[in-house]
């Protein structure tokens, strides 16, 4: 028997829409009650993430900014790995905005959320229950700060090309991975949603081989790989289901595949 469940949010818990429905609420305090351990791992800040533990009105740490971030279950930060300024430097380099007009940079820095040009309407209109907002700063004003992860948003095909650029310029010592088609992100070498779940399960007398994990992205790679048993989403991106094509896939995150799986792992 399994003793955890490290789950991912977006596109794995969470349906298109971004929301947790009630089928998945009442799955997991299910699962829970049951004695299962359950976390959370996710590319979003703190802010982003609590959003949704408060739905499910469970009080849990959160594995944050794809494993560079881990806030306790009060919301006190127990770890933390930025991006090396060498690095950033060398990617504040690049005219991303010749790659692609459409490319947007934004970085996560402890808890807050930056970005370099006034497009705060399009996160209101793509998430209208979105309560946790970008602040908009000048470029003086972004490269001064440290960041758990910068993201680029975008298409894809210019983020493939933006992609390349980066890996050059950074000597692949950065973790430079797609969570998304639209949205490449960085973050350190040594951060990942695999170390950071390691460090929590360690508190709990846990091993990550007892544990299952789902995911959709990129950056649940290393995780669904280490878990004792990783789960691909139906709509995991392209990349996630080529690099572990041996790994079972279940249903979408819009059809509950996560809530159907937990039920018949443990309900």
């Amino acid at each position: 028997m399994y003793k955890a469940v490290i789950s991912d949010l977006d596109g794995t818990l969470l349906d298109e829409n971004h929301q947790i429905n009630d089928f998945t609420i009442e799955t997991v305090k299910k699962v829970v009650e049951k004695g299962i351990k359950f976390y959370i791992a996710t590319g979003r800040s703190y802010f982003g993430a609590k959003e949704i533990m408060d739905k499910i009105n469970l009080k849990i740490p959160l594995i944050t900014s794809n494993g560079a971030r881990i806030m306790d279950s009060d919301g006190n930060e127990i770890y933390i790995n930025n991006i090396e300024k060498k690095y950033l430097d060398e990617i504040y380099k690049v005219d991303y905005k010749f790659v692609g007009q459409n490319i947007i940079l934004n970085g996560y820095s402890g808890s807050n959320w930056y970005i370099v040009e006034d497009v705060v309407d399009y996160y209101r209109k793509k998430r209208p229950d979105r309560t946790f907002l970008p602040e908009v700063v000048s470029w003086k004003e972004f490269m001064e700060k440290e960041y758990t992860k910068i993201f680029f948003l975008g298409p894809h095909d210019e983020l493939l090309k933006l992609e390349k650029i980066l890996k050059k310029v950074t000597n692949e010592e950065v973790n430079a991975v797609f969570v998304s088609e639209g949205s490449l992100e960085v973050f350190d070498k040594n951060s990942d949603k695999a170390v950071a779940a390691k460090y929590l399960l360690e508190k709990d007398g846990i091993k990550l081989s007892e544990t299952v994990a789902f995911g959709d992205g990129y950056n649940d790679y290393e995780l669904l790989k280490e878990a004792g048993k990783g789960y691909l989403m139906g709509n995991s991106l392209y990349r996630l289901l080529e690099g572990l094509p041996d790994y079972e896939v279940i249903g979408t995150n819009e059809n509950n595949g996560e809530a159907e799986k937990l039920r018949e792992l443990f309900l």
